[in-house]
């Protein structure tokens, strides 16, 4: 029984491998995973594909970094992935367009936003842009909420 499942298993990571290759080289893949994106719903999947063909396709990282960013804002393992593709992406392609999404979360230290706070702080950290995630501790530092005064005293956490 082991055995027939680790076949269909191998031949599921053919296929992947496959779509993926038609998905990235079809010409519309930034359009394509845009979409899905949008649409809420195999976002999953859009990561695990992104971070497969990052090494690869850094123009695909870069054209999508919005998306990357909104997916890297909570504390879940699916955010991680976005937030190690992020890490990977030279800094010079990936921080001009970061920039500014970072300081439109900073600008809104929301307490119902906490998970989401705490997700930047953990991008900011992993990418080493320091120098942002001191504004985005000034802005919660004095939060009547306590998760996200947290925030401005559990990070860095390496430093």
């Amino acid at each position: 029984m082991a055995d027939k499942a680790w076949r269909a298993l191998e031949r599921a990571e053919d296929a992947y491998h496959r779509a993926g290759d038609v998905v990235v080289s079809g010409g519309k893949a930034v359009e394509t995973l845009r979409a899905v994106f949008a649409s809420g719903q195999g976002h999953h999947t859009a990561l695990r594909l992104i971070g497969d063909r990052a090494p690869d396709h850094p123009e695909l990282v870069r054209e999508l970094l919005p998306e990357l960013f909104d997916a890297a804002l909570d504390i879940n393992p699916y955010a991680a992935r976005a937030r190690f593709i992020l890490a990977g992406l030279p800094s010079h392609l990936r921080d001009p367009l970061l920039e500014p999404l970072a300081a439109r979360e900073i600008a809104d230290p929301d307490p119902d936003r906490w998970a989401q706070l705490r997700g930047l702080a953990m991008l900011l950290e992993q990418i080493g842009r320091l120098d942002v995630l001191e504004f985005l501790k000034d802005a919660v530092r004095d939060s009547p909420e306590e998760a996200l005064r947290w925030i401005a005293e559990d990070f860095p956490e390496h430093g």
